[in-house]
């Protein structure tokens, strides 16, 4: 499913004793003027849902699925978890090139005792 934009529901009362709920399409969607549609109501995690479809063959068997959207703790700790490994990489690579080869003097002349 795509958002197509948000909309208040209005009152419409055609008649002092009749009012009826009313929502707007956004103006994207002005093809559709004058067609049938075909309202369906459900419920998802405790609140209506309605469908809307211009197919008079539609069986209503909808499956909703959340688009996954981390949540702002999740995305922050992976952040802080990719900068520990590239730190923790950048010190690694600091380690290896001062190694016992970069400490210890190439000339053996130099060294007092030999092990």
């Amino acid at each position: 499913m795509k958002l197509l934009g948000k909309s208040k529901v209005l009152r419409h009362r055609v008649k002092p004793e009749i009012t009826y709920p009313l929502v707007r399409l956004p103006q994207s969607e002005i093809d559709l003027a004058g067609e049938t549609a075909h309202i369906f109501k459900t419920e998802y995690n405790g609140k209506p849902l309605y469908v809307i479809s211009l197919d008079e063959q539609f069986n209503a068997e909808l499956k909703v699925t959340q688009p996954e959207v981390k949540s702002d703790l999740e995305s922050r700790i992976e952040t802080l978890e990719k900068k520990l490994n590239k730190h923790l990489e950048s010190e690694n690579k600091e380690n290896k090139e001062n190694g016992p080869a970069e400490i210890r003097t190439q000339d053996p002349r130099r060294v007092k005792a030999m092990s």
